[in-house]
């Protein structure tokens, strides 16, 4: 894991940093960006575009060109996007907190998603700690608490003024009911069902769901998703990667259901299953950290099996919500979302497509 901590509260650096770091390999081949949309209902594979120039219709010639006399005009480029005034910290109502910012994630936290220590006592943490395991989101490490730390600032929320709550059981963050946060990140899909309870941001990543295995055991031969139905699967209870089995891969074997990823991946270790079904950068850490070389991710679900777009999860009809979207937009227009992504989630690592 990276020890990189992109300080996104300064989006001038941020920026900086986009413009010096040249395109990187990318996990999926057919997506190098997280899916930012301007709506939940756009398509969520799709990166935004970031350059407001037209691409040229001809290849450039190659036959050489009169040098030019005199050094070209730079024409200005347009003021970059900011958040409407109403959306500004001062002016936002419904905060769990006044004046303040209370965010959310599930606890335990891992990389690539969430970084630092819990150990260390991070400038704004309350004195003591706060009873995070493994990973510490007050650290600003790793991709979510990047997000969540340049949407705050885009709303005028400095990192002194932002607070974290643990969430222990990852489906009670959509759950009906009064939220103690005003926005949870926890690698959530978005589903239709699930937004019947809360309110979700707009995409601020795609997903693509991968099959975790030991390696050397029968299953790691396996290219296709016909191929898989008649091993033992199993996934987190609640999760799209539970039902991504159920739906696409539709085995023969009845699926085992955990209440977290850390009991499942415990579970594949000792052989009660063949395969883990997780998010494709989570099966990376468990892989490369957890299982200690014992691990092999065998393949990944093509986003024409199951888009899996990931959003922030709110009250529902909170007053937050548009305006979190709003910041949203701005971070893919300026570049902060891409330079929050190569820093955090870009591997150069490719696994292979089910058939």
């Amino acid at each position: 894991m990276s020890t990189r901590r992109p300080i996104v509260v300064a989006l001038a650096a941020l920026l900086a940093f986009a413009a010096c770091t040249s395109a990187g390999p990318t996990i999926a081949p057919q997506s190098a960006a997280p899916s930012v949309a301007p709506s939940v209902a756009a398509t969520p594979s799709e990166a935004p575009s970031e350059e407001p120039t037209q691409e040229p219709s001809e290849a450039p010639s190659l036959e050489p060109t009169a040098v030019p006399t005199a050094v070209p005009t730079v024409v200005p480029s347009p003021e970059p996007a900011v958040v409407s005034e109403a959306c500004m910290a001062a002016n936002l109502t419904g905060l769990k907190n006044p004046g303040r910012l209370t965010l959310s994630t599930d606890n335990p936290a891992f990389p690539p998603w969430w970084g630092g220590d819990p150990e260390t006592q991070y400038p704004n943490e309350p004195e003591g700690g706060s009873g995070w395991d493994f990973s510490d989101p007050y650290s600003m490490e790793g991709y979510e608490s990047a997000i969540a730390y340049a949407v705050a600032a885009e709303l005028g929320f400095g990192p002194e003024l932002v607070d974290w709550i643990p969430n222990t059981v990852f489906s009670q963050a959509f759950q009906p009911g009064p939220k103690r946060f005003d926005f949870h990140m926890a690698q959530i899909s978005i589903r239709p069902r699930r937004a019947e309870a809360v309110d979700f941001s707009d995409p601020y990543f795609q997903a693509n769901q991968s099959i975790l295995a030991v390696t050397a055991t029968p299953i790691t031969s396996v290219t296709t998703i016909a191929g898989l139905k008649d091993f033992k699967l199993g996934a987190a209870v609640g999760t799209t990667s539970f039902e991504l089995i159920e739906m696409v891969v539709q085995p023969n074997v009845e699926p085992s259901v955990f209440d977290d990823n850390d009991i499942a991946r415990r579970a594949l270790r000792n052989g009660q299953i063949d395969g883990l079904v997780v998010d494709l950068q989570t099966a990376f850490f468990m892989r490369d950290v957890q299982m200690g070389g014992e691990g092999v991710v065998i393949g990944q679900f093509d986003v024409a099996a199951q888009a899996d777009p990931v959003g922030m999860v709110l009250q529902k009809g909170s007053s937050l919500t548009a305006c979190v979207n709003e910041a949203l937009g701005v971070m893919a227009l300026n570049g902060t979302t891409q330079a929050i992504y190569d820093a955090w989630i870009s591997t150069g690592q490719e696994v292979p497509f089910f058939e």
